[in-house]
């Protein structure tokens, strides 16, 4: 896979800023099927969160399973915390996305091939297609390779 462009783009609200980094992003597209007034990837820019409340912006972001989407406060910036430093309070569910990751929501502990433990909180997105080159996590490729399931 192509090394991804080091971008990181910020759009807000007056409240809230969104920031963008592409390569981390997974194509999971929860963003502009569930937020389309929001995220637009057919026009330019593809954010738009002006005029859009801080409540709306934070629930769609959070969905994000890569981080390629997050948010911070404009007050608060200092303050940002990772979404996957803090403890999930939702029971976990695991969702099929199409031609996608699944999507794991909730408190996962995750067992690599070598035995390693690794404790997930929120959002992980796990690869479905096998092409992933960071097992057991969705990178993107089934984007590249053309994934259908």
């Amino acid at each position: 896979m192509e090394e991804k462009k080091e971008i990181v783009r910020e759009y807000t609200n007056g409240e809230v800023t969104i920031v963008w980094q592409p390569k981390y992003c997974i194509h999971a597209t929860f963003c502009w099927r569930e937020s389309p007034e929001i995220f637009d990837p057919e026009k330019r820019p593809w954010v738009h969160a002006s005029g859009i409340s801080s409540e709306k912006i934070i629930k769609q972001v959070e969905r994000c399973p890569s981080e390629a989407l997050t948010y911070y406060y404009n007050d608060r910036k200092d303050e940002y915390v990772k979404k996957s430093e803090t403890p999930a309070v939702t029971e976990t569910q695991i969702e099929v996305t199409p031609n996608g990751p699944l999507i794991v929501t909730g408190n996962v502990k995750i067992i690599n091939d070598k035995g390693e433990t690794e404790i997930r909180y929120d959002t992980t997105a796990l690869c479905r297609c096998g092409g992933t080159k960071t097992p057991p996590y969705c990178d993107g490729t089934h984007v590249e390779i053309g994934f259908k399931g």
